[in-house]
């Protein structure tokens, strides 16, 4: 009797563990069941001499923020500044504050707060210094209203920021506040950008400090030429009609134009930009020599980019290089300038894959320093101590990104990280160490402490699927297919758990599409997202997803196929990308259904009435 009840129990857990394993997801689950929290380092922040990093920690309790600090030296974490002790001196209570910066000197910290939403940042705030010997509070504005873009100087003597539409100085001893624009208004823009800068180039903070503290190089953006577009919002009970200048397409845009305040003469120089205003500038640059800007400017239609070199104090600019491109050029802000004020490194795609080069400050002459049909993605910096340049790049898979470095000479290239999946890292500002994030379709986010050679040193935080087993997860397939005209496109397909070859199966594609995007990717992305999915597929669907002719990660001729008719091979493709599913024994041909949104509703709408 005995044998038979431990028998009998065996076989119960046996069932319960198939029960378990094979679980149904319901809407739920994914939207309210909250099944897999992933843990993340919570905004952390270098100490300016590398030995330890900030990071955050929310107390529910007392619903307060606090900074701990994580020693590189031992892996020990303490609180920092524990977030009841942020109190805003006007007001005696605290705050919550939503991002923080922390001085080069490491003595003060920058903290935002109450912020509002400006298209798409969060840039309508206020700000607090935090001086760290004295516990001391002090306001940036001590106005009612929210500023924006405020940045402590070098020298952090004094504190900058933008007030309706106009900069102005603070000085953090004295206290004293000193306006440098005067004519900002609603056309007139003083230190930050219109709607196109911000939308199109990332580009919404539009003032910069000088290295010597002496000078605010600015944008001054002239709206007065675009037209004007209206709309409601409805914020609680309230509406009211929001009209802003927003230019359509072939509508004029601002007049943009770039001045130097110069803080000891109060006078203020105005950079030659040429005879041109229908024109862009994607991004001002002070280089390390003194007085000297790095100006890009591009034309309406993007093709053509030059480099400007302009004199701070004269305002007069000579062109240190032009690169055109037959459809257009991407800004980018993977460009670092070196000790010896004379060279600067930048990336670009004139190779037709983004890399990297070095460029002489006098001449514009370049020397490429990585090679071969693989894009750089991002440039995390240049160690010139051990001359290694941090960088990021699909070099192996298209659909990966994995973390290198590289001699200054282009020499001793290697490869930091190696498990599959999408890799990204945050150095030291000595480069000594880099905390390193990554992960792929099956791995969750995981994020460790790495040596400048990719060595792990200690883990930081760990995710784990195993809450998820219960319901069979789905897991996408990376794959690909040849168009009938001889190009191979990458895809991704995820099966239901139980598939069976035998059967015939409805497919699902989502799509996005938009040029230079790329969907095949081998990370975990959204757990909602991959929760769906599943509940997809156990509900008998494929899902499919491909990347077309035009999108990114395969070079420039690639992604140019998308110039002047993003339509095109968007909905080429994805015919193409149907009739190979159609040759899929287990596809069933006569329903096969396509969803996406932003670019990916354009695409379904193509696709539905093209």
């Amino acid at each position: 009797m005995k044998r038979i009840t431990t028998l009998f129990l065996i076989f119960s857990w046996i069932a319960l563990g198939l029960a378990q394993t094979n679980q149904s997801l319901t809407l739920e689950h994914i939207f309210k069941g909250n099944l897999l929290h992933i843990k993340r380092l919570s905004n952390p922040k270098w100490l300016p001499n590398s030995s330890a990093f900030l990071f955050l920690k929310r107390n529910k309790e007392v619903k307060t923020t606090s900074l701990f600090i994580h020693n590189i030296a031992d892996g020990s974490e303490k609180e920092f500044l524990d977030g009841t002790d942020l109190i805003n001196p006007a007001s005696d209570e605290p705050f919550h504050f939503v991002d923080y910066r922390i001085a080069p000197s490491g003595k003060t910290i920058l903290f935002k707060t109450d912020a509002k939403r400006v298209w798409r940042h969060y840039d309508d705030a206020r700000y607090f210094v935090y001086h760290i010997q004295t516990k001391t509070m002090q306001p940036v504005y001590d106005g009612p209203e929210r500023i924006r873009h405020a940045k402590l100087s070098p020298d952090e003597r004094q504190i900058g920021y933008v007030l309706k539409n106009n900069i102005y100085i603070k000085n953090l001893e004295s206290g004293k506040v000193t306006q440098i624009t005067h004519d900002g208004s609603d056309k007139l823009l003083n230190g930050l950008s219109d709607w196109v800068y911000e939308e199109e180039f990332g580009q919404a903070d539009g003032w910069r400090w000088s290295p010597d503290s002496k000078q605010i190089a600015f944008y001054h953006f002239d709206q007065s030429p675009i037209k004007t577009f209206s709309w409601i919002e409805y914020e609680d009970l309230d509406v009211h009609v929001k009209t802003v200048p927003y230019p359509k397409a072939g509508d004029p845009n601002s007049i943009v134009t770039i001045g130097v305040y110069h803080l000891t003469s109060g006078k203020t120089s105005w950079m030659d930009l040429g005879r041109e205003t229908d024109q862009y500038i994607p991004r001002i640059r002070w280089t390390k020599r003194a007085n000297t800007l790095l100006i890009e400017r591009m034309n309406r239609l993007q093709n053509r980019l030059d480099l400007l070199l302009a004199d701070s104090q004269s305002g007069k600019t000579h062109n240190l290089l032009t690169e055109t491109d037959p459809a257009w050029i991407s800004v980018t802000d993977n460009v670092f300038f070196l000790q010896d004020k004379n060279h600067f490194l930048r990336t670009s795609e004139v190779s037709g894959f983004n890399h990297i080069y070095e460029y002489d400050l006098d001449n514009g002459q370049k020397r490429q320093i990585t090679h071969g049909n693989w894009e750089v993605s991002r440039v995390y910096g240049i160690d010139e101590a051990q001359n290694y340049i941090y960088f990021q790049a699909n070099k192996g898979k298209v659909e990966e990104c994995q973390l290198f470095r590289i001699k200054t000479d282009g020499s001793n290239q290697q490869q930091l990280s190696h498990e599959p999946g999408i890799h990204s890292a945050q150095f030291a500002p000595d480069f000594s160490v880099f905390i390193h994030s990554y992960s792929n379709v099956h791995t969750p986010p995981q994020t460790i402490l790495a040596s400048s050679d990719g060595q792990t040193i200690r883990s930081l935080i760990q995710n784990s699927a195993d809450s998820l087993k219960q319901f069979n997860l789905a897991y996408p397939e990376f794959t690909s297919f040849t168009t009938s005209d001889g190009v191979e496109i990458k895809a991704m397909i995820t099966k239901p758990v139980n598939f069976d070859p035998a059967k015939k199966y409805p497919v699902l594609i989502y799509g996005y599409s938009g040029p230079a995007s790329q969907l095949v990717r081998n990370s975990w992305g959204s757990t909602s997202s991959k929760l769906w999915y599943t509940l997809l597929t156990q509900k008998g669907y494929i899902i499919f997803t491909l990347d077309q002719r035009g999108t990114g990660g395969r070079g420039k001729a690639f992604k140019n196929l998308a110039y002047g008719d993003i339509g095109k091979y968007m909905l080429i493709d994805h015919i193409e990308g149907v009739k190979y599913l159609r040759s899929l024994p287990y596809v069933d041909g006569s329903r096969i259904g396509i969803w996406g949104w932003s670019g990916g509703g354009y695409l379904t709408l193509m696709a539905m009435t093209k």
